[in-house]
């Protein structure tokens, strides 16, 4: 997930600066609102006070490598142009994620949701997985290893998007650094990853099981079918939502509804907002936290909550 980095993350070494001008050395904290306001309307982001410094800092790097010296220069392109648009969103979110995050949601989906899928899918017909706002690849990659280990490679197709075109790109070349696989067993890093130097590459013919596409969930409209986003039997969009505001994530809430086949499954992480009041999910409490399902039958079983084992 891009996540919107605190101000401590604002820089790789922490510092912060409280010099945010309107020139490439900073700008006024009404420009920064000014232009939270603009992402905002753009993606949907919410950027509250205590992220002021780290939007300060994305505008200041971004200016000074565009060589603009006033930030309402700056201001007055976003949106307009889709290069600077696409920088800016990498500034100001940060992609913090790993192979097998939240391994008790992994357990769930493995024991539960997929066999369960499987046992009332129609012969010849494919489970189709989405991953939400996947960052860098690493959680749908997860899922192909995973439905690799269990024999279900042939019978998954597994799609994956982000707001982010610079971690889609990374997403695609599959190629990794101890850091992103610290939950990965040494069993599954052989297996499964190609070793060059310090990095491991993805098996190619499992990389080519993910299909990436570029999604704003602030802005998109979903489902969209000629994109293939639609009829989901499994929606992961985990610690997405949490960095959205409350506008955005009704309208999110109903359109992952929407997207999901009859009996489809959504999970989200425990960070993010509930949202069986948003849309007509059956509530699910399970041993990995709350998850969302759409009712088989067509009717709204908003609110009802059942035991569910994920481990």
């Amino acid at each position: 997930m891009r996540q919107i980095p605190s101000d401590s993350q604002a820089r790789p070494n922490g510092r912060r600066s409280d010099n945010a001008g309107g020139g490439a050395a900073g700008a006024t904290f009404r420009g920064v609102d000014a232009f939270a306001s603009r992402v905002a309307d753009k993606i949907g982001l919410s950027f509250p006070a205590s992220r002021r410094q780290a939007v300060a800092g994305a505008i200041r790097r971004v200016m000074a490598r565009r060589h603009i010296d006033d930030a309402r220069l700056l201001l007055d392109q976003i949106g307009a142009r889709q290069d600077l648009t696409d920088e800016l969103v990498d500034e100001v979110t940060v992609g913090e994620t790993c192979f097998f995050r939240g391994p008790a949601q992994f357990r769930l989906v493995r024991h539960t949701i997929l066999p369960e899928l499987r046992r009332r899918q129609a012969e010849g017909v494919d489970i189709r997985i989405w991953s939400a706002g996947c960052a860098t690849g690493e959680e749908p990659y997860s899922l192909a290893i995973l439905c690799e280990e269990d024999g279900l490679s042939g019978e998954v197709r597994i799609a994956a998007s982000d707001i982010s075109r610079k971690a889609l790109a990374d997403a695609m070349e599959a190629d990794y650094g101890e850091w992103s696989l610290r939950n990965t067993g040494g069993y599954l890093k052989d297996r499964y990853f190609r070793r060059h130097g310090t990095r491991f590459r993805l098996r190619r013919e499992l990389a080519e099981r993910v299909r990436f596409t570029s999604v704003c969930l602030g802005t998109d409209t979903l489902p969209a079918p000629e994109k293939g986003l639609a009829d989901f039997d499994l929606i992961l969009c985990r610690n997405v939502l949490v960095y959205l505001d409350a506008a955005a994530v009704r309208r999110i809430a109903r359109q992952l509804f929407d997207c999901l086949a009859a009996g489809g499954w959504l999970t989200t992480a425990p960070a993010d907002p509930p949202l069986w009041k948003l849309a007509p999910f059956e509530t699910l409490t399970t041993a990995a936290g709350v998850v969302y399902r759409r009712p088989l039958n067509g009717q709204d079983n908003r609110n009802s909550v059942a035991a569910h084992g994920g481990s």
